[in-house]
This record gives structure tokens, C-alpha cells and sequence, in this order.
């Protein structure tokens, strides 16, 4: 992760969302680009490609692979969506930086994301983050249990795990785009941890 932009601080990183089918990838993808579009002051086209495709689909279907771009202070972002059944074809042909784990907090871990965590894993690709989709389907303090369970799968008590509703957000609720800023600034503070 040491290319730079050029002119430039920002590093190029290469990331994409993982987990189960129906948790939210691609909303979360589409939610973190207009977040960052919002608080980095940049052009919301960037992420245009992927809300196109995000509505040609219905709630169960992703597309097959997207990709959007987005900066933040620290990092040009190219962030790769694929739907659930094509991670490994994702993981096994595209070099990725990181990945973000997306998890509902209404399923919890599903045996898909313990795979996509065992895929990663197996292609040296390192889980910047997680993302705690659906939140607001839940109670107050309710998404603590799958956050636990998720720790566990991890087995990496330093990934931050964040709460939230990417849905939500697109909907135009201002409150629930603060969790996909804490999200941006998660993988700039990752790409910027020295390598272990």
C-alpha cells in the first residue's frame, strides 16, 4: 500500500466488501462512496456506477462485480463490490488492500462469512474493518451479541467494528452517515498502521 497518487499524499488502496448474501454489501458500498463524496467535498458521480446498479436489482440480488472510487484525506479508495457467490473469484484474481467484513446485526455470522473470512485469509488479504449492517432493526445495545460473535470469527480484537444502517443513510437520514465516516477514517487508520 505504498502507491501514492501522484502529485499527491494519498495512497491508492484497493479494497472490497465481503460477507453473506442479503447483509448489505452493496448498500454499504454505495453508502460509504456518497459519504465520502459528502465529506471529502467531491463529485457524488464518482460512485454513480454502482447506484445504477444497486437499482437495477432488488433487495436479494447484488450484481455480479462494480466498482466505484472515492477519496478521503488520506487514501484514493477503488472499492470492488461482487456478489456473495463470486468473493473468491474477487479475492483469487484482483489484488486487494483489504477487505471490509460485512455482517447483518439481525443474522449475525452465517456460515458464508466464515468462508469469506477463511478466502481472504487463505489470499493474504487483511480485514481493514467490519461494517454492522441493519442496526436499526434492532434495540438499543441488541447488536452487542453479534459483535461479540463476530470478535470471535475475527480472532483480531484490534478490527474496529462498526455500527450502523448504510440503508438508512441513502434514504436522506443524516444521523446514520456518521458510522460510514467512522467506516473512511477505519480504513485510512488501517492503511497508515505500519505493516505487521
Amino acid at each position: 500500500m505504498t502507491e501514492h497518487v501522484p502529485g499527491t499524499d494519498r495512497a491508492y488502496v484497493t479494497v472490497s466488501t465481503v460477507g453473506s448474501a442479503g447483509h448489505g454489501k452493496t448498500t454499504l458500498a454505495t453508502a460509504v462512496g456518497k459519504a465520502a463524496a459528502k465529506a471529502y467535498r467531491q463529485d457524488a458521480r464518482a460512485v454513480d456506477g454502482i447506484v445504477e446498479a444497486v437499482s437495477r436489482t432488488d433487495e436479494h440480488v447484488a450484481t455480479h462485480s462494480a466498482h466505484s472510487a472515492y477519496v478521503t484525506a488520506a487514501c484514493h479508495y477503488t472499492h470492488f463490490d461482487a456478489s456473495a457467490g463470486h468473493v473468491a473469484e474477487l479475492l483469487g484474481n484482483t489484488r486487494l488492500d483489504a477487505v471490509v467484513l460485512v455482517v447483518s446485526a439481525a443474522e449475525g455470522v452465517t456460515e458464508q462469512t466464515r468462508e469469506h473470512l477463511r478466502l481472504a485469509r487463505r489470499a493474504g488479504v487483511p480485514v481493514a474493518a467490519v461494517f454492522l449492517t441493519m442496526c436499526d432493526r434492532l434495540g438499543d445495545g441488541d447488536a452487542g451479541g453479534v459483535e461479540k460473535s463476530v470478535r470471535e470469527v475475527l480472532d483480531a480484537p484490534d478490527v474496529p467494528v462498526i455500527q450502523g444502517s448504510p440503508l438508512k443513510a441513502l434514504s436522506g437520514h443524516p444521523a446514520c452517515e456518521a458510522p460510514l465516516v467512522e467506516l473512511l477514517e477505519a480504513m485510512d487508520a488501517f492503511v497508515a498502521a505500519p505493516a505487521s
